[in-house]
């Protein structure tokens, strides 16, 4: 949960996230070969400062990678899951196939007045294992607070957390052909479920919520997924589907002057209306 935003605290201003299939896949290949797993980058810095982390504290983890050379691993796990900015050199080297300019251009990545590269979205791995099996995936979301250093953007789209990870390991692991996710955020619950349907239409009143989730899934290769925009069951009106799963907003976001109108908080609605 986002602390409260002062009365003239300025938003971050949210990257255009771009899914061009030949770039995304060379970042896809960049990020396998740099060995960037979830037990990989733990083991970077280990438990305690990945423990740390999940607190909200990164000074652990920085004074662990400070012992360590600079390896493609170690700077993705700084620009990504720290978000802190590395040198140029430092990410050329991280990505020999898509190259700086291909991360850039897909809007993962930019460029600083004092030639440093700084991230401009959360990108991490994610492992999971559910009736099919063990599986993992890199997953983007926009950069929390810590590593922006300011307030989030109202258009600020969440990444994996306790109850994203909660309903996923309730998803009924049986085949069907169609499942809806309602309000997708970054995609991660219309992942899940297409290990277990044909087809999945994911819907999100934010745009730049589909345009991650739509990354996310070219990212990790997976088809299958349709994303829609609009309010609850509008884009799907008269459709059925076999399930339908959904991890609304459920946090009340007080409604004053000088707090901002969160979409991922308040589904567009005030109070606690979208799960009433």
């Amino acid at each position: 949960m986002s602390a409260a935003v002062p009365t003239g605290q300025p938003h971050h201003v949210l990257p255009t996230v771009t899914t061009d299939p030949v770039v995304v896949a060379a970042i896809a290949a960049d990020l396998d070969a740099a060995g960037f797993t979830v037990e990989r980058v733990d083991a970077l810095w280990g438990a305690e400062a990945a423990a740390s982390l999940h607190r909200g504290t990164r000074v652990a983890a920085l004074r662990a990678l400070a012992a360590r050379d600079t390896s493609p691993l170690t700077t993705l796990a700084t620009l990504f899951v720290l978000g802190l900015p590395v040198a140029r050199s430092d990410v050329e080297r991280a990505f020999p196939t898509a190259g700086l300019d291909g991360v850039l251009a897909a809007g993962l990545l930019r460029t600083g007045d004092d030639g440093r590269v700084f991230p401009t979205v959360d990108l991490r791995p994610y492992a999971f294992v559910d009736d099919l099996g063990a599986g993992s995936w890199w997953i983007v979301s926009d950069l929390g607070e810590l590593a922006l250093g300011t307030a989030l953007g109202e258009e600020h789209v969440l990444g994996i957390g306790g109850a994203s990870t909660t309903l996923s390991g309730l998803q009924v692991p049986v085949r069907v052909r169609r499942v809806l996710d309602l309000g997708t955020g970054c995609g991660i619950q219309a992942l899940h479920a297409r290990r277990f349907a044909d087809q999945v239409v994911a819907t999100d009143i934010s745009q730049r919520a589909l345009d991650i989730a739509r990354f996310n899934a070219a990212l990790n290769g997976v088809d299958g997924i349709e994303l829609r925009l609009g309010s609850l069951f509008e884009p799907v009106a008269g459709e059925r589907f076999d399930r339908i799963v959904s991890n609304p907003p459920f946090v009340i976001t007080p409604r004053r002057e000088g707090v901002p109108s969160y979409e991922y908080r308040d589904g567009g609605m005030v109070g606690d209306a979208l799960v009433e």
